[in-house]
């Protein structure tokens, strides 16, 4: 019998997921504000333009928050890994996520290295922000397989499986975020100042900027439209099931903020807080995808091998019965 893991190690996995979407709203807030060298190229670590304490400048505040929050979420992460090698190895699946985890941040620090000595190259950003949501995904996935393995709760039976359709949702809802992070390569963010077309929300894209910014609409549009679908499949085929239900309503309440501080952001003309607020928002809709996605392959990983157990044990109790007439 497998046992479940330790409620401290599943706390762990949690806390370790939730600061490093912290860590993805804060780089934002970096990125948004253009506080990326507000502690300088050269100021080295700890120290923030020569000195332990930052100064009392906005950018300079941001971006010391940036690395402090990175230390924390980087000690959450040794210690997951160091602890799922140390009492985990009943469990594979969270062995290697934590592994694989540990790797991405790895990859991590050293892109965010590049991304001040070489000024915050653009494309050097979007793999940035990239690694960062794979990294989060994988926490996701490493805490959700934590809170369920060994779990006593029967599984619930289905007849037909939707983890597909709930992964291929995960995969698109990556694609829109990094179509999302193209544009803030690209400093396309004021192109199409309007909604949902550009001018007065009717007029056709005219510059480059303009064409990026809508591309980046309609694949979000596509992507919100696939999502919606994916979570009506799950609820369907995992009527009985409320954590699932309870993640498919936070994934729709996600989709529905994001989308009204989408147009905000356009209608407001670009206002650091709204777009601090709209890539918090794309990264907690990655979150709950991935979260429904992982949820979804792990019940029915378990239930397939419930049914088979209980189709071959009908049998063997009818020849008891029978035998003892």
């Amino acid at each position: 019998m497998i046992t479940r893991p330790a409620r401290a190690f599943r706390r762990l996995a949690v806390a370790a997921a939730v600061v490093t979407y912290l860590l993805i709203i804060v780089g934002g807030i970096v990125r948004v504000t253009g506080s990326g060298d507000g502690c300088g190229s050269t100021g080295g670590w700890p120290l923030c333009n020569g000195s332990l304490l930052p100064a009392l400048r906005t950018t300079t505040l941001i971006e010391f928050s940036h690395r402090w929050v990175t230390t924390l979420a980087t000690v959450l992460v040794v210690a997951l890994v160091t602890s799922a090698w140390l009492t985990q190895r009943r469990h594979p699946r969270i062995v290697v996520g934590s592994s694989v985890a540990a790797a991405l941040l790895v990859v991590q620090i050293v892109l965010g290295a590049l991304v001040v000595g070489f000024d915050l190259p653009g494309g050097i950003v979007m793999i940035h922000l990239a690694n960062a949501l794979l990294l989060l995904g994988v926490l996701v996935y490493v805490a959700v397989t934590s809170a369920v393995a060994g779990s006593q709760r029967a599984p619930w039976a289905t007849a037909r499986r939707a983890a597909p359709v709930a992964g291929l949702a995960a995969g698109a809802t990556y694609v829109l975020a990094l179509s999302g992070a193209l544009i803030v390569e690209t400093r396309s963010s004021a192109g199409c100042d309007g909604w949902p077309l550009c001018g007065g929300g009717f007029r056709l894209p005219a510059s480059q900027m303009d064409v990026i910014n809508v591309a980046h609409r309609f694949v979000a549009g596509m992507v919100v439209l696939l999502i919606a679908a994916a979570m009506v499949v799950v609820l369907r085929r995992h009527r009985g099931d409320r954590g699932l239900r309870l993640a498919a309503a936070a994934v729709f309440g996600v989709i529905g903020l994001q989308v009204a501080a989408g147009a905000l952001v356009v209608d407001l003309r670009l206002p650091a807080g709204l777009q601090a607020l709209h890539i918090a928002l794309a990264s907690a809709l990655w979150a709950t995808v991935v979260l429904v996605a992982v949820l979804t392959r792990v019940r029915e990983a378990v239930a397939v091998p419930a049914a088979r157990t209980t189709q071959t044990s009908e049998p063997l109790r009818a020849h008891t019965r029978m035998a003892a007439s």
